[in-house]
């Protein structure tokens, strides 16, 4: 939502809008100019009868129909738009590049953006994530330079909701059973990936791992190819598909963390072939990027000194890749997990998953969470389940609970130099780091 309202203020709107609570997101749109309230309530939307009236209003699917303002906007008749809705809008505008996927979209468009960069395109780029360099989650185009009628977006699958864009190209990172509190299976999942692929012009490519067994429908419908169909320009793949595993050995030696981070630069410098004549300058790109905030960020150390870092990851599946990252990064220490369970439903419908997760261990034997802890779910749009808690969870595991962030930053402060902390969740559990360091 955020870099909607960037993009549009820098094209000349006024905004507004709402949040939950203050943050370095509120806090740059502030600097902006943007006017932005801590409260839900109708009066955000202001007087009606003024003549600097709202053209319309734009909201994301995590607000329920309850919501002050919404109600309002519907009872004025303003247009109303979902957050892809505006977003398909604006990038019809633009040869829009589609980064999709269950896990790894905001890393891997981030990484496109540095790719472009060190191969000094300028394209607009929306990231769901801050960028530390740019302390955003948009970078402004420059339509005088190369790139500049290019859109990097990424886009989220969950009610669909990518397919309100027409992209020009698009780039799958993974395929897996996720927002199972919308769809049914993972077919029901599988299907909206392949209609957001139907939606390519005749020249549009799909960047992904076809051999994925969760990307089957994509390559039973677009077809795999071989590495010298001359329709792809001597690439490997169909006219649609470009495998980017053919890429993993032009990845160069990342600044970030983990194996997962390989394969993301590997679909990134798969799909700078498109743009490039030569990779040596998105290469470059990729060598200087620092990683994205909430995607296994390092945080410092703590007074004992204690290596600290935070991470976005909510799935089990991204919980695996972090926890292997950062175990492998850190052979010698104790991994000390605080992890925030996001919505009731994913808790209760993965439950089994997270179990046997957070038991894994690694090829001799060791286990990768030495010490997990377990905070109270984080509820989103969702009302409580009395079916489902982290203190089922914590049972089940062998995890210990911790009731509150103070409570949980009380143990992470005492954790000494041998011992790597990890806050995980798509919450806001990164502000039990805020007191620690």
């Amino acid at each position: 939502m955020s870099a909607i309202a960037r993009m549009l203020k820098e094209q000349g709107a006024k905004i507004s809008g709402s949040d939950m609570s203050e943050s370095d997101v509120t806090r740059g749109l502030q600097n902006l100019g943007v006017v932005v309230n801590f409260n839900q309530v109708a009066e955000n939307l202001g007087d009606e009868t003024v003549a600097n009236a709202i053209d319309c209003v734009v909201y994301t699917t995590a607000i329920g129909g309850d919501n002050p303002e919404f109600i309002e906007a519907q009872k004025r008749g303003l247009p109303i738009f979902k957050y892809a809705e505006m977003l398909g809008q604006i990038s019809s505008e633009f040869e829009t590049v589609a980064v999709s996927g269950t896990h790894g979209k905001t890393t891997t468009t981030a990484m496109i953006a540095s790719a472009f960069h060190g191969d000094e395109q300028k394209p607009h780029v929306i990231v769901g994530s801050l960028l530390p360099e740019y302390k955003s989650n948009y970078i402004k185009g420059d339509s005088d330079k190369k790139g500049g009628n290019i859109l990097v977006t990424e886009v989220c699958e969950y009610k669909r909701s990518f397919l309100n864009l027409n992209p020009k190209h698009v780039v799958i990172t993974n395929i897996e059973e996720d927002h199972l509190d919308y769809y049914s299976d993972l077919a029901d999942i599988q299907s909206a990936f392949v209609s957001l692929c139907e939606k390519l012009p005749e020249d549009g490519k799909i960047i992904c791992n076809p051999d994925h067994q969760n990307l089957k429908p994509i390559v039973e419908k677009f077809g795999k190819g071989d590495a010298g169909d001359e329709s792809n320009n001597g690439k490997s793949g169909s006219g649609k598909i470009i495998d980017y595993k053919d890429f993993l050995n032009q990845v160069p030696e990342l600044k970030v963390l983990g194996e997962h981070n390989r394969i993301n630069a590997a679909a990134t410098i798969a799909l700078m072939s498109i743009f490039s004549d030569d990779v040596k300058g998105p290469v470059s790109g990729l060598k200087e990027f620092k990683g994205t905030w909430r995607r296994l960020e390092a945080r410092g150390k703590s007074e004992n000194g204690a290596v600290l870092y935070d991470d976005y990851a909510h799935h089990p599946d991204e919980v695996l890749a972090g926890i292997k990252a950062l175990h492998g990064a850190f052979p010698d220490k104790k991994l000390c997990v605080f992890f925030q369970p996001h919505l009731y439903s994913r808790t209760k419908i993965l439950f089994d998953d997270f179990i046997k997760v957070f038991s894994e261990t690694d090829q001799n034997g060791r286990k990768y969470i030495d010490e997990l802890y377990l905070l109270p779910i984080y509820a989103a749009r969702e009302s409580a389940d009395p079916e489902i808690s982290s203190e089922i969870l914590a049972e089940k595991t062998g995890a210990t609970f911790v009731e509150s962030f103070e409570k949980a930053a009380e143990i992470a402060s005492a954790k000494s130099d041998d011992s790597v902390v990890v806050t995980m969740g798509a919450g806001d559990v990164y502000h039990i780091l805020d007191l620690v360091v």
